[in-house]
């Protein structure tokens, strides 16, 4: 059985010869039939000496999986011809950085006793044998060893394989995960096939603002580290409310809150209960947190609630961002900043909405207010759910 390496270049064979028979023309067994008896015992032992050089050679293919002269820049041919003529320096195969750890001493001194200019100097193969058998502990003959040793290591690289594989889809899973959170699902998924991604229109939808009253007096009172701790863990709660309903957190800015229903799935005029609903839970959750390093400070939030016509697409190939747009949005926002702590304000259009649809809403009438960019504009309170009154009383 020839367990020589398959190589392309013919003369890549060469790498395998020992340098005596390198310099010898060929045929490199010649027939010992017409030679005296000492010439013939002369060229067994040369040809012995030879097959422990080319078993040398195989050892390393074997032990480090890699071609002897990987790391040698130059041609087949080039590197034939300087092991073919011994120099102060002789070209061998060199170790890999690795040998400490993942091989016996032992054998590594003796593939590289194999190596030996010198024939007689190389080591016998009663002695490559034992020698074998013992680090390696296996049985039979020395090709099966070796055989028997490649298997195992096909065999420890599938296990590898199948390791970095698993690791990699729970890598990827959970990078899908955060994705999800980030983008919607939809949108994710052309975004990782490359394909566009189409900005689209939403005709019946409910936008939710809502931000931190006294802001700047927290952050005057507070460190960086404890701001962003405490708002994480507010907006932790509000998500968890958030993903208990048919709506989709859009952004956090500072201490301001975006939450839509209605995008990216359509739900009809379900999306004005479902933010009211949504407006209400977190007043509740609001009303019972309490600021991790300043426990005695009362905290308050305003809320804006608007119904409308929206657009929403993806923003940017860096970092990409799914983001709304239209008059919808900047209603909602004035909404907020025209309303007062603790209080929800909602305007005409989200009012009317919620009232033609005879949700159990409690809603009060503001009045007319300034404002900006819209004029005077007639909004309401929306002050809780009728269950909650019923439940009170």
């Amino acid at each position: 059985m020839d367990i020589r390496p398959i190589n392309e270049h013919p003369d890549e064979e060469l790498l395998f010869r020992a340098p005596e028979l390198l310099r010898k023309a060929p045929p490199i067994r010649p027939k010992l039939i017409r030679m005296s008896k000492n010439e013939q015992i002369r060229i067994k032992l040369m040809c012995r000496m030879a097959d422990i050089y080319s078993m040398g050679i195989l050892f390393f293919e074997v032990l480090f999986r890699q071609h002897p002269y990987a790391d040698v820049q130059t041609p087949v041919e080039v590197i034939v011809n300087k092991i073919r003529t011994p120099t102060r320096q002789l070209l061998r195969p060199t170790l890999p950085k690795v040998i400490e750890k993942e091989h016996h001493p032992a054998m590594i001194q003796l593939m590289q006793a194999c190596w030996s200019e010198d024939p007689i100097s190389r080591p016998p193969i009663k002695r490559v044998k034992k020698l074998f058998s013992t680090v390696y502990k296996v049985r039979g003959g020395l090709v099966d060893s070796i055989i028997q040793m490649m298997d195992q290591h096909a065999n420890s690289l599938e296990k590898q394989v199948r390791e970095r594989t698993r690791l990699l889809e729970e890598a990827q899973l959970r990078a899908d995960r955060l994705l999800a959170q980030m983008i919607p699902k939809d949108v994710a998924r052309d975004l990782k096939l490359g394909r566009p991604v189409i900005p689209r229109g939403f005709d019946c939808t409910s936008v939710l603002f809502t931000d931190i009253v006294s802001f700047t007096t927290i952050c005057s009172k507070s460190s960086p580290m404890e701001i962003v701790n405490f708002l994480n863990d507010l907006f932790t709660g509000y998500d968890a409310i958030i993903s208990q309903t048919d709506a989709y957190k859009v952004e956090t800015i500072g201490d301001a809150y975006l939450v839509v229903s209605g995008v990216p799935n359509e739900n009809g005029t379900e999306n004005v209960k479902v933010i009211a609903t949504i407006a209400l839970q977190m007043r509740q959750y609001l009303s019972q947190y309490k600021l991790p390093h300043i426990p005695d400070f009362k905290m308050e939030a305003r809320w804006g609630l608007h119904s409308g016509p929206v657009a929403a697409g993806v923003v940017g190939l860096i970092a990409p961002r799914y983001c709304l747009f239209g008059d919808t949005v900047n209603m909602a926002s004035r909404m907020e900043s025209t309303s007062e702590a603790g209080k929800i304000q909602t305007s005409l259009e989200f009012h009317a909405a919620l009232t033609s649809r005879k949700d159990p809403f409690i809603t009060e009438k503001r009045g007319t207010i300034t404002v900006k960019g819209k004029g005077e504009c007639l909004t309401y309170w929306l002050v809780r759910a009728s269950d909650e009154s019923q439940s009170q009383n």
